[in-house]
């Protein structure tokens, strides 16, 4: 079972709390995975993998020849999942501004600077996007890959607290 935001410990001093969060969503690229961490003010992007966590090495090059690349692939597989379980781990200690900061990957989206929110649904990957005004006049977008699955939770948290901006209700 993964570990959800919702056991991260909530900041004590404000009265911004979790409503909730998406677990291992695809930013930037397929090989970049993020955990968005849904507040009551503002959306926390919380980086959990990232291609450089597995150094390149060499001698893998050499056992994919000899081995087949099955083989390579899976072990790839089980490392990243043992880093990102052990990097929610230790996340579940720090308040909310903390993570926000902790990594020069990890970024806030606050509600206020959102125009408005969509889901693309497409048929093999679907999109959670968000339309964000800043200090300029263009809006920039900034889009996660949501698998399948997660589609009726991003719904049901965009219902909770951006059911205003929400494209397509």
């Amino acid at each position: 079972m993964e570990a959800g935001f919702s056991d991260y410990q909530r900041d004590k001093y404000t009265i911004e709390r979790v409503i909730g969060s998406l677990v291992g969503v695809s930013g930037h690229t397929f090989d970049i995975l993020y955990d968005l961490l849904f507040t009551t003010e503002r959306v926390i992007a919380v980086i959990i993998q990232h291609p450089t966590d597995i150094p390149y090495q060499f001698t893998a090059v050499w056992r994919t020849i000899l081995f087949g690349n099955s083989l390579a692939i899976r072990r790839e597989q089980l490392e990243r999942q043992r880093i990102a379980q052990t990097r929610r781990q230790a996340l579940q200690e720090r308040t909310l501004d903390e993570l926000a900061a902790i990594h020069p990957m990890n970024f806030e989206i606050r509600y206020s600077a959102i125009t408005s929110v969509e889901i693309m649904r497409r048929l093999f990957q679907s999109q959670l996007r968000f339309y964000v005004s800043g200090p300029s006049t263009k809006e920039q977008i900034i889009r996660f890959t949501l698998p399948q699955k997660q589609i009726p939770e991003a719904q049901r948290l965009l219902e909770l607290v951006l059911l205003s901006k929400t494209k397509g209700k």
